[in-house]
């Protein structure tokens, strides 16, 4: 029987995290999404290194603001969160501060997980990776730099998170 977890891939909107949802779940990724209202559901099983087999339920959640009272309805059961944003976007990261005390409102024992997507688009980058990491030491939060587009650092903090909700 495997263990199962259930993880929120949050953040604004547009910042990828459908893209990195959907990379990790089926190895895909669209140049363009739909706008996604309320929340996408997806499923990865994994066997970790000891033979413990592990089921991930992903819920990749909207995130412009009027469905941001839809999405809190999505926390329940949750043990991991991927806390999202776009290194090309600032605006995105100085919002990331309503996403951490949200998630933490409601799921104040989840393991988190900042993410710095869009790593591919580096001559844009608006948020330098080390306030980012300031950022995450501050929050007591590991740090990944990701690309959906190329399939950078996805499965890494995907297996990271993993690893913090098997309490490893």
């Amino acid at each position: 029987m495997a263990t199962q977890f259930k993880i929120l891939v949050v953040g604004e909107g547009a910042v990828g995290k459908t893209s990195i949802a959907t990379r990790y779940t089926t190895g895909g990724f669209k140049e363009s999404h739909l706008m996604t209202v309320g929340a996408n559901f997806m499923l990865k099983n994994l066997e970790m290194e000891d033979g413990t087999m592990v089921r991930l339920s992903i819920w990749d959640t909207a995130g412009q603001e009027k469905f941001r009272r839809v999405v809190e309805t999505y926390y329940k059961g949750g043990k991991g969160v991927l806390i999202c944003f776009d290194i090309t976007n600032r605006k995105t990261f100085e919002e990331l501060e309503y996403w951490r005390s949200t998630s933490t409102k409601h799921i104040p024992d989840a393991s988190f997980i900042l993410i710095g997507n869009k790593a591919d688009l580096e001559e844009q980058r608006a948020v330098s990776k080390e306030e980012a990491e300031a950022l995450a030491k501050e929050w007591n939060m590991s740090y990944f730099e990701t690309s959906a587009k190329m399939n950078y650092g996805i499965d890494e903090c995907f297996l990271k998170l993993t690893h913090m909700m098997l309490g490893e």
